[in-house]
């Protein structure tokens, strides 16, 4: 008996664990306070990541999220569709366009 609980114990443990990951985001394309601001916010609503720091000044930022569930390019993707670039990767050119005027790079404006 003894054995069958710690062999359950184990199995839940392990179907419990988390991948948890941190990305750095090269986010270039980041204007303002409201694209801080959009990406936190569309990130947070995608089921698995679990944080996200935006640093405006440095046009950077870190996700955390669980591997089990979304992965990276997954992440990157979502950034992209509301229309800013990421880590290389060029925005959603429909997207850019229905961004507010502050959101766009200068020479855009």
């Amino acid at each position: 008996m003894k054995k069958i609980i710690i062999s359950i114990v184990a199995i839940f443990a392990i179907s419990c664990s988390t991948d948890k990951r941190s990305a750095s985001l090269v986010l270039d394309s980041l204007q303002c306070l409201m694209c801080s601001v959009n990406v936190e916010e569309s990130l947070l609503s995608l089921k698995g990541v679990k944080n996200i720091k935006v640093d405006l000044k440095n046009k950077s930022g870190v996700v955390v999220y669980n591997a089990n569930v979304i992965n990276l390019s997954a992440i990157e993707e979502k950034i992209t569709s509301i229309g800013y670039d990421v880590n290389g990767k060029p925005a959603n050119k429909i997207a850019y366009e229905k961004l507010e005027i502050c959101c766009k790079k200068p020479k855009d404006n």
